[in-house]
């Protein structure tokens, strides 16, 4: 195996986007950056237009977020279990708190209604039902979020191919034949992106730990695209920024992964890049050879936490909620012990067992 374009800055494996196109084995790299001594996340740089789109993008967050709370009401998607449109307040941070410090739309990137049965729809509404747009009261928002959501789908693909090639190359024919990573968000069409928007905190009221911001958690599917987040700057109420993009005023700030030795490892994403983490899926249908990460995100301390706010995109590429998760044949329990998965469950079992962990259905 050869490696001849990675780098790695604080031990994350950083790929150029024109070596994945040109189909170079990075298979060392995959190892080192998912494998059971990595962290379970590597960064894609040379991305063309991705900052273009980041752009056009982020500051939509700040933009809704600031709307009467009786428009972005309008977009709150309860029969789906708030996994369409707008959701503030409904997931639990940790136990007993709810998360009141950040917002998010979620829709399909890629689908506005996937062509599933409507037997799924009915069993599957958080995932299969119809994406919820604020086109009368907010237009400016699905264009820029399918944009972007697909671009990021499409670099993830270039990985988890990549990610097949490593994979295949160690288990051989102990892998499911319908455990391909690549094949598995090429024919999803249960992709779901959520912008997030993290409020500023005006008052010295809540103890900056690890996961202030976001709750230690890991991802359940199988792949998901992280585009740097962003930073404004405005008074309280203010429908725009004052400053947009603006360099993080607490260093300590921002996204964490812990490793395997339990270490809390800050992760900057460069603005012209996109992360990428495995996620609880992968690890089942490979038997831990690919390895999901808890990652958190700390808020900013009082009081440089005044009156800046957080955005960010991400995309959570997984399966559809009929596949089946099957580890590969003599794999170790231990190794897809995670979440709340159980064997014998299709995605869709274990992302609602997931999901009922993280949101309170009758908030």
């Amino acid at each position: 195996m050869s490696s001849d374009v990675a780098a790695a800055k604080d031990a994350v494996v950083v790929l150029d986007y024109a070596k994945l196109v040109e189909g170079a084995d990075l298979s060392a790299d995959i190892a080192r950056a998912y494998g059971p001594d990595g962290i379970g996340l590597l960064i894609v740089r040379g991305i063309p237009g991705l900052v273009e789109l980041r752009q056009g993008l982020l500051p939509l967050g700040f933009r809704f977020a600031a709307l009467p709370n009786e428009v972005k009401d309008r977009y709150v998607h309860e029969r789906s279990s708030y996994s369409f449109g707008w959701s503030h307040g409904k997931e639990v941070l940790k136990p007993g708190q709810f998360d009141e410090f950040k917002g998010s739309y979620y829709n399909n990137p890629q689908y506005d209604a996937p062509a599933v049965a409507p037997a799924l729809v009915e069993k599957y509404p958080e995932n299969y039902l119809p994406n919820v747009w604020p086109d009368a009261d907010f237009p400016a928002l699905r264009p820029a979020f399918q944009s972007l959501g697909r671009k990021m789908v499409d670099v993830g693909l270039l990985v988890s191919a990549q990610c097949d090639r490593y994979v295949k190359a160690k288990l051989g024919e102990r892998l499911s034949p319908d455990a391909s990573l690549e094949r598995t968000i090429r024919e999803s069409r249960a992709c779901k992106a959520r912008l997030l928007y993290y409020f500023a905190i005006n008052e010295d009221a809540t103890p900056r730990t690890r996961d202030s911001w976001c709750g230690w958690h890991s991802d359940h599917g199988s792949l998901t695209a992280l585009c740097p987040a962003m930073y404004f700057d405005a008074e309280p109420g203010a429908p725009e920024p004052g400053r947009q993009d603006i360099p993080v005023p607490d260093p300590d700030a921002g996204l964490y992964v812990r490793t395997r030795s339990g270490e809390e490892r800050k992760v900057v994403i460069p603005k012209d890049c996109l992360a990428f983490q495995i996620g609880e899926s992968a690890q089942i249908v490979t038997g831990g050879l690919l390895r999901s990460t808890p990652h958190a995100v700390q808020a900013l301390a009082h009081p440089a936490s005044r009156n800046i706010s957080r955005s960010t995109f991400a995309v959570f590429m997984q399966p559809d909620n009929e596949e089946h998760l099957r580890a590969p044949e003599g794999t170790d329990p231990a190794e897809v012990r995670v979440g709340a998965f159980q064997p014998g469950m299709t995605f869709g079992d274990f992302a609602r067992a997931t999901f009922a962990r993280f949101y309170n259905p009758y908030a």
